[in-house]
């Protein structure tokens, strides 16, 4: 079995991306060992309105702000002990986790899902599903826990 040293967490700031970033954390401290640590990579992918442009300023400010929300998520998330480091993508979201993970060599993708299924799946559509489908490493998905 490959040896994890790196794991991505892709983060929407939801309560299921918490809960698997909170999953990833125990599992890095699980696997650290005295000779090797696992670093965790956390990875926000956004995008635009349909009227905004990369270069505009709403685009701009959001990318500011979302840079900060991601930095401060990182600093209250990850315990000291464990490497981290933060990933902001303008792009579609299951394209850009994909992207990120295989630019990191991450070993591990670790995603929280909300368990949506039928209609509302349908159309909604699965950030995690399309992870799955086309990232080269395992993706561990961490179901929303309801309450």
């Amino acid at each position: 079995m490959p040896r994890i040293k790196k794991i991505l967490v892709p983060v929407d700031f939801s309560e299921a991306s918490d809960q698997a970033a909170r999953y990833a954390v125990e599992l890095a401290q699980q696997l650290a060992s005295a000779e090797a640590t696992i670093s965790i990579d956390l990875v926000h992918a956004w995008q635009l309105a349909g009227y905004a442009t990369p270069s505009s300023e709403l685009a701009k400010e959001t990318d500011r702000a979302l840079h900060d929300q991601l930095d401060a998520y990182a600093k209250a998330t990850v315990p000291a002990g464990i490497a981290a480091r933060t990933h902001l993508r303008l792009g579609v979201p299951y394209d850009e986790i994909v992207s990120v993970a295989s630019e990191s060599e991450a070993d591990l993708i670790v995603m929280g899902t909300t368990g949506k299924t039928g209609l509302e799946h349908f159309l909604v559509g699965s950030v995690a599903e399309r992870v799955i489908r086309s990232a080269t490493m395992p993706v561990v998905t961490v179901r929303q826990k309801k309450g």
